[in-house]
């Protein structure tokens, strides 16, 4: 056996994994420059036809959360689950939002600052329409006290209701107004509306 012979074949083996060690070099410092141009270019506007997404939130230009589409969380304290759009004011807080409820009930809400009132009763303006198609437009005070209501039943009866709060005499006044009455009541804090 001639040791010529295998020295020569060592030597192409070198020189093909030398080339072949350049080649992927290249191909890696190729594909590097392409991801750091790809990453370094401007953005343009995303189109399609359809988007499917359990969430989507939208940022400000500070990254704070304004707008958040999905459902929320099954600890979310809410009186039924939701699935909806939320808004949030500049600090990130929640300032109302409009979702249909597990329940049947579609809303929407507007929220008082974070401060103003209770935090976790914040809702000022309401409206919504119950399962059964009866609707309800509620304001209501920073103590989270109804004020002003127009109702209907959805069956054509409905009204206008005002209340007022005497927190000395623990009463609450209220005055209910349809097309054919007017009618008042008063009932102690704590006891529930006839309805």
């Amino acid at each position: 056996m001639d040791v010529v012979e295998p020295l020569e074949v060592l030597r192409t083996s070198v020189r093909r994994l030398t080339l072949l060690t350049i080649a992927l070099g290249v191909l890696v410092a190729g594909l590097a420059v392409a991801v750091i141009a790809l990453s370094m270019a401007p953005r343009g506007t995303l189109t399609v036809d359809e988007l499917h997404a359990h969430r989507v939130v939208v940022l400000d230009d500070q990254g704070v959360m304004r707008v958040e589409v999905g459902q929320d969380a099954v600890d979310a304290g809410r009186r039924s689950r939701t699935a909806g759009v939320w808004l949030y004011d500049a600090k990130g807080d929640e300032r109302g939002g409009m979702a249909t409820h597990e329940d049947g009930l579609v809303g929407l809400a507007f929220d008082a600052p974070v401060g103003k009132g209770e935090d976790h009763l914040r809702d000022r303006l309401s409206l919504r329409v119950n399962a059964d198609g009866a609707s309800q437009v509620l304001l209501t005070d920073n103590l989270t006290r109804g004020i002003v209501g127009l109702l209907s039943d959805g069956t054509g009866n409905g009204g206008v209701e005002t209340y007022r709060w005497d927190m000395d005499a623990k009463l609450i006044h209220r005055r209910y107004i349809t097309f054919d009455q007017d009618e008042r009541q008063q009932r102690p804090l704590g006891e529930p509306q006839a309805q």
